[in-house]
């Protein structure tokens, strides 16, 4: 029995530091998620200095997050990427959207406000205000960065007005040993390597059948872009954008899918 404890601590003690392994620096505040009047970029606060209240607070906030600071959009209102096996085993196009996704797309979906939030900051009293006193921002323009919408679609290299459209974006929100025991009953299932695997590598999922959201590849509070402050020595571009693991050599990629 201590020989078993002695191999499940071991055991574990391996996992998390596989887990750590492949973290990038944590500082949220030298990122694009900064959206405070200490902000270096184009989405700044006029008047709240608080950079975790755009997503978190610490008293009465919404059990849909890690005391969730933000309304969230209708799990029914996107629109998927799809494929044969998602239709037969997750829903297809039309399938809801997990909480875990939603929290992203309280921001990203291009329709809701990011100056919106549940609980303003007890010091200001007010919703935060940005670009001189506007009230409702929504997130639909990072200057060449690439997919800071992602609920809208790309038309001739540019993003339309659509909102809530992932089409063209990576599936979320399904079962990922759902999708590989699919593969497996016709033959497919070389092509994807076990959820164990893919989390050694990196990758995280969620819930009962392992399911794949937007913190499967992504990390919100990742440092990872060395122009925020200018030349910033502690980010590391590796992980550019919010990666959750460098995708060096496609790394990311591989983890899930043995191509």
């Amino acid at each position: 029995m201590a020989r078993i404890a002695t191999l499940l601590t071991a055991f574990l003690i391996l996992w998390v530091t596989c887990a750590l392994a492949g973290m990038g620096p944590q500082r949220v505040a030298n990122t694009v998620h900064n959206l405070s009047t200490s902000s270096e970029w184009y989405y700044q606060s006029d008047n709240e200095d608080e950079i975790c209240i755009f997503c978190h607070t610490p008293h009465g906030g919404s059990l849909d997050g890690p005391l969730w600071n933000r309304e969230l959009p209708g799990a029914l209102e996107f629109t998927h990427y799809t494929t044969a096996t998602l239709d037969t085993v997750a829903g297809g196009a039309n399938r809801p959207l997990s909480d875990e996704s939603l929290l992203c797309m309280s921001c990203h979906d291009g329709a809701m406000a990011v100056n919106h939030v549940l609980r303003p900051s007890s010091r200001t009293g007010e919703q935060p205000t940005m670009m001189g006193g506007q009230t409702h921002v929504e997130l639909v323009w990072l200057g060449f960065a690439l997919g800071g919408r992602i609920g809208g679609a790309f038309e001739n290299g540019w993003l339309t007005e659509e909102t809530r459209n992932l089409t063209d974006d990576h599936p979320i929100s399904f079962s990922y040993d759902a999708v590989r025991t699919a593969y497996q009953s016709v033959g497919r299932g070389n092509q994807l390597h076990s959820a164990g695997e893919a989390a050694v590598a990196g990758v995280r999922f969620y819930g009962a059948g392992n399911r794949v959201e937007c913190g499967s590849c992504h990390d919100p509070h990742v440092n990872y872009d060395s122009t925020i402050p200018w030349d910033d020595p502690t980010a590391d571009e590796r992980y550019r954008p919010f990666l959750i693991t460098p995708n060096t050599g496609s790394a990311l990629c591989l983890a899930c899918h043995n191509k």
